[in-house]
């Protein structure tokens, strides 16, 4: 399994603060989410999941860091049981259009892929270059107008705040080696239901307007009628997200907002 944009949702910052409208307040932020299974392919053999995920989402004086970590059971009818633990950690710059990365995936105590890298942009949506140390000697060319997740979000909230339906863009996040994503993002009309509550959740933090996002990724030239993976979720106008539901083909896990703290912002 891929870990696609869960980093690319969990990036939820603004990197162009003065373009989010007046009345959002991107915020820093610790937050855990708990997982189980969504749905399930009748041949698909997985009977539930179960685990958790958590992330720390910072401002820092030079952009965002993000770093993430997910871990979780996934059970067969066939009684067994595959563990999977994926590590994610990333920088992007408030300005000049650099990013690193770094991504461990294992499975039941075995690393199975190891990414690490940095790629940059040039100005005027003109495309760049992500190179990777892990494996060594492996870089991709990054197609005109690709962002980079946080400037993504961005876009997410500026849009939705203005009432468009739909925005897409090419997005790299380094989770894969196969470069920038073509996405394609369905937002809702604003949400009036009540936000998640809990003993441990900031209720100040869900305080705003916020709106369904649905965004289907495409692997670039390959002209798919399917996406490679689609995510949807409910993204708050100051950056946090709930109701995660990552869909893989054959199944689908959910994410309960369990806990949610702010997090200080930088003395710059």
């Amino acid at each position: 399994m891929k870990v696609r944009s869960v980093l690319l949702a969990l990036g939820f910052a603004a990197a162009l603060v003065g373009s989010v409208p007046a009345c959002a307040q991107i915020v820093s932020h610790r937050a855990a989410y708990s997982l189980s299974l969504g749905a399930a392919r009748s041949n698909s053999g997985i009977t539930a999941v179960e685990g958790a995920m958590v992330f720390d989402w910072q401002e820092v004086c030079e952009g965002w860091t993000l770093n993430q970590r997910m871990t979780f059971r996934i059970f067969d009818s066939d009684g067994q049981t595959i563990e999977n633990d994926i590590v994610f950690s990333s920088f992007e710059a408030r300005e000049n259009g650099n990013y690193r990365f770094s991504v461990r995936t294992s499975v039941d105590n075995e690393v199975t892929e190891q990414l690490r890298g940095r790629a940059e942009l040039g100005r005027e949506g003109r495309g760049g270059r992500a190179t990777f140390s892990e494996p060594d000697g492996e870089a991709v060319d990054l197609p005109p107008g690709t962002v980079f997740p946080t400037e993504h979000t961005r876009l997410l909230i500026e849009r939705a705040a203005a009432g468009d339906r739909q925005i897409g863009r090419m997005v790299f996040d380094g989770a894969t080696l196969d470069g920038a994503f073509d996405t394609n993002a369905v937002l809702s009309q604003p949400l009036t239901t009540d936000p998640p509550r809990g003993a441990q959740i900031d209720a100040s933090l869900l305080a705003g307007r916020s709106w369904r996002v649905r965004i289907a990724y495409f692997k670039t030239g390959e002209n798919a009628s399917e996406p490679d993976y689609e995510l949807s979720m409910r993204l708050f106008e100051n950056g946090i997200g709930a109701d995660f539901l990552f869909e893989y083909g054959e199944f689908s896990i959910r994410a309960r907002l369990d806990r949610l703290e702010a997090l200080p912002r930088p003395h710059c």
